[in-house]
């Protein structure tokens, strides 16, 4: 894993504070709390999630085993100590001595200001107690959406947490794309709403079609496609959705077809959290449409 100091996505290190306000804001949407701690120790910020996990009470932290955690034990202390980041650990939250722990995955990362000094720790906060019983639910019911064949958004989200559950846990890897379908909004300025429905839906089913049984593809707001391709490197994970890039403009490059191409942003997960995974692929989606579209854009540093 890799040590150096977190960046937020698509900022610098010396993130300013409305950075790390929109950043608190899209870890709140994909249900991961956020702790903003000053380079004294001091609670900075925390989003409406790490508030509902932590209570009002003074929280008290446990280890893995149910260990209470000294003050010098606790995440945001060791990397403001060391300014290493800390991936991944499983943690117990008490609101109250006499409740049950809610265990969380937690990782903790330093934002160095300008000249190089600590300006702050982030620390994230997974509830692991809520993610069995919502990916059982999502297995047990109409998972799928019935005009695009793929799941809702809620869904692959919690399946892509699931995914890093078990990746971190097994040393597995996987990789995620992020596809936008590059001539939607005038499609839908000349045709309407329903015709740009009518394109997501066979977007849907083409990815349905080229991938494999194993992968798994959501919607992703109004207009893109999260696709989870678990046990495959990035570098094959681009071969694959090369193919369905190329299915795509072929089959609307005939007659009776909305001339439509995809763009699609492709990396491998590294231990990051769910929100930090989905903005680089966002990032990599935003470069391959700014280079033109129908294309593909890799995070190359695992080439």
């Amino acid at each position: 894993m890799p040590d150096s100091p977190f960046r937020l996505p698509l900022v610098d290190l010396c993130a300013d504070d409305a950075e790390i306000g929109r950043y608190a804001a899209l870890l709140d949407n994909l249900a991961i709390g956020l702790l903003v701690f000053n380079a004294d120790g001091g609670l900075q910020l925390r989003n409406p999630q790490a508030s509902s996990l932590l209570g009002d009470t003074e929280t008290r932290w446990e280890d893995d085993n149910g260990a209470l955690l000294s003050t010098d034990q606790r995440l945001e202390v060791r990397v403001l100590r060391t300014r290493k980041a800390i991936w991944q650990q499983t943690l117990g939250i008490k609101q109250d001595a006499s409740a049950a722990a809610i265990r969380c995955k937690a990782s903790a990362f330093p934002v160095l200001a300008e000249d190089g000094s600590l300006r702050c720790v982030l620390l994230t906060l997974s509830d692991l107690t809520e993610h069995p019983k919502q990916t059982n639910e999502a297995a047990q019911r109409a998972a799928h959406n019935p005009l695009t064949g793929v799941y809702p958004q809620a869904d692959i989200l919690h399946l892509l947490a699931d995914e890093g559950r078990r990746a971190t846990r097994y040393g597995t890897p996987f990789s995620l794309a992020l596809i936008g379908v590059d001539q939607l909004p005038e499609l839908c300025r000349a045709r309407g709403a329903q015709a740009g429905e009518r394109a997501l839906a066979d977007i849907g089913q083409l990815c349905g079609e080229s991938l494999r049984d194993a992968d798994m593809v959501g919607r992703f707001r109004a207009d893109k496609f999260l696709l989870i391709l678990p046990n495959v490197r990035v570098n094959d994970a681009t071969i694959g959705l090369e193919r369905l890039r190329e299915l795509v403009e072929t089959r609307h490059a005939r007659a009776d077809a909305e001339p439509l191409t995809i763009s699609g942003g492709v990396s491998e997960f590294t231990g990051e959290d769910s929100a930090a995974l989905i903005e680089r692929v966002r990032s990599l989606l935003a470069a391959a449409r700014d280079a033109g579209g129908n294309r593909l854009c890799v995070n190359l540093d695992f080439f």
